[in-house]
């Protein structure tokens, strides 16, 4: 079941690193927002196909992507849609946070020059503290976009839920 194929979807490469940069930040805020734990965020899921094109990659390619190689993370088969992945400590998963963070700053320069790269998700929507909704929306947009069910992800973009559509 592993080694099954994730189904094709029409993201290109930019917009795939881009919404995996979103699904690993936005666990991690929601993980914050909850106020249940203080826990250093560790685990988090992904779409199969995310996984499979995406977070595999980084993984195994650490020196490649400016981090040094990750170590003891592990991924658990979650469901037939997601798999789990679990960093050791928070120096492996911050590995992954840093390569995100040199990722966002690059797309956030090509914004209005490369449209391959979506738009910067306003996760706040006019308030003060990110909106959770607004967040879970946009992860199973993603999600959806990844699993090649939709080729539209619905980008939060302002006040009052308003979304910008990108286009895969």
């Amino acid at each position: 079941m592993f080694n099954r194929r994730p189904p094709p979807n029409s993201m290109s490469k930019p917009a795939q690193f881009s919404f995996a940069a979103d699904l690993f930040m936005l666990q991690a805020i929601l993980k914050s927002e909850d106020g249940k734990s203080n826990d250093w965020q560790l685990e988090y899921l992904f779409p199969w196909s995310c996984y499979r094109q995406i977070i595999e990659w980084i993984l195994n390619n650490g020196t490649q992507v400016g981090v040094s190689e990750f170590e003891g993370v592990k991924f658990v088969h979650e469901s037939s849609t997601h798999v789990k992945i679990i960093f050791p400590n928070e120096r492996e998963q911050d590995k992954m946070h840093k390569f995100f963070e040199m990722f966002n700053f690059k797309r956030k320069q090509a914004q209005g020059v490369d449209r391959s790269f979506p738009p910067m998700p306003d996760i706040y929507q006019g308030g003060r503290k990110p909106d959770v909704d607004s967040i879970k929306r946009y992860i199973s947009s993603i999600e959806s976009a990844f699993d090649g069910d939709s080729n539209v992800v619905d980008i939060p973009s302002g006040p009052n839920w308003q979304v910008s559509k990108f286009h895969c």
